[in-house]
């Protein structure tokens, strides 16, 4: 199991994971940690127990439902209140968000003393949830939005995420039209620009995008649009950095 990681976000402990590393079976082979999919409850709580034991994390989850709530996490808990972002300044407890094409995005306060995580699906970006999520975490952290950094992980990219003339135009509406690709008389878009609009309007300088696109890597990542809604989930983490290696990012 190796989450993939950013430098940007080097200062705290964070990943994405992959669908590697897990003991679910096809479709939802291997490390599947959506828990209302369909899979098998056993093998979904061993691919958590794995992620756990390989972090060192507890992980403070909801229960998403493509809005722009964001919530503070108490304490490592299953999903249970509804929202899409969660901020957490409790080190050793984990914002989390689940995804499998939506957007994740993770962000970090200057000296890691507090992150967040977004999930952002087209509904989300269009709600600006990556924008709630940055201004919730400035609040937390007591520092100004500019200083936060920001990373989007891996989601469905323009490459492949065909929408209709109406959202289309929605979006470039809202971020301007270069989140939109005209591909063979059809409208493909770009949720990963979408949310680097989003981000860069708060106030957040710093964004990385990862530029991975779920749906062109079936070996490493989970798709609900290419697996026909039948697949697995990752996830998107990110915890404060631990006091005493605070100080590393300016």
């Amino acid at each position: 199991m190796a989450p993939l990681q950013s430098l940007l976000l080097r200062d705290v402990p964070h990943g994405f994971t992959t669908r590697a590393g897990g003991v679910s079976v096809a479709p939802f082979d291997a490390l599947n940690l959506g828990d209302q999919v369909g899979d098998d409850p056993a093998a979904v709580a061993e691919n958590w127990r794995r992620l756990e034991a390989a972090t060192g994390l507890g992980f403070s989850r909801v229960r998403q439902v493509h809005g722009a709530r964001v919530v503070t996490a108490a304490g490592p808990c299953a999903p249970g209140l509804e929202a899409d972002a969660v901020v957490s300044a409790r080190p050793g407890v984990a914002a989390c968000v689940a995804v499998a094409d939506c957007v994740p995005v993770l962000l970090a306060a200057p000296e890691g003393r507090a992150v967040a995580a977004v999930h952002a699906g087209w509904r989300g970006t269009l709600a600006l949830a990556a924008a709630e999520g940055a201004r919730a975490l400035a609040t937390a952290a007591g520092a100004p939005v500019g200083r936060l950094r920001a990373v989007i992980g891996p989601s469905i990219g323009p490459c492949c995420y065909q929408v209709s003339a109406d959202l289309a135009a929605r979006f470039a509406a809202v971020f301007g039209p270069e989140v939109v690709r005209r591909v063979d008389g059809g409208a493909r878009l770009d949720l990963w620009a979408a949310n680097v609009a989003a981000l860069r309007q708060a106030g957040v300088l710093e964004v990385e995008v990862l530029g991975r696109c779920t749906a062109c890597e079936p070996e490493a990542f989970f798709s609900h649009r290419r697996d026909g809604g039948r697949t697995g989930r990752m996830v998107a983490f990110a915890a404060p950095a631990p006091i005493s290696g605070r100080g590393v990012v300016p």
